[in-house]
């Protein structure tokens, strides 16, 4: 079985299809497995703040009181200058913003791996460079793999992320979901 310590991944893709393919999979794994997902396919939910949509999670599947989450989310929020944002909605927010409070809910459970598909989709501006840097300091505590499209792989040549070939993550990747 193959160990990875904590790292970071990318997959290329040639076609977005292949993405959404491989999100398809990984969909039926998270909710029975320690995987999380951010996408631009899976959005934040319009009718709640951004403390709530970070701590859905929590409170749907551990039963965390409403002030206890708040106080997660809080503290989480923190660390991206974002809890002025806390009590607004959606909409309100950036697309950099959405992408942060995307992630913000995916680890909110610790998951053991987590995924971004086709990021490039989730930022409007041509720009990528504040994703670039985010991911570059995120400090995993659990496995980071990035889905892109392999347009975008240039972006990305600076990180110290390992490649994996698509035709070879379900066996890479997913060994680690058992």
């Amino acid at each position: 079985m193959i160990n990875y310590a904590r790292d970071k991944n990318i997959v290329s893709v040639t076609a977005n299809y292949m993405a959404d393919t491989m999100q398809s999979e990984l969909l039926k794994k998270t909710i029975w497995s320690n995987v999380s997902i951010v996408s631009y396919n899976i959005p934040l939910l319009a009718t709640l703040s951004i403390f709530e949509n970070i701590t859905l999670p929590l409170q749907y599947f551990e039963n965390i009181k409403r002030k206890d989450a708040e106080t997660i989310a809080y503290h989480l929020l923190k660390k991206y200058n974002l809890t002025k944002a806390m009590y607004l909605r959606p909409k309100r927010l950036n697309e950099f913003e959405h992408l942060i409070v995307k992630y913000l809910r995916a680890y909110i459970r610790k998951p053991e791996h987590i995924f971004f598909f086709l990021p490039h989709r989730m930022l409007i501006t041509d720009d990528y460079s504040p994703f670039i840097e985010f991911i570059k300091e995120v400090k995993p505590e659990c496995h980071i793999t990035v889905v892109e499209n392999y347009r975008y792989l240039i972006e990305y040549k600076e990180l110290e992320f390992k490649e994996i070939p698509y035709n070879s993550w379900q066996t890479l990747v997913l060994k680690t979901l058992r």
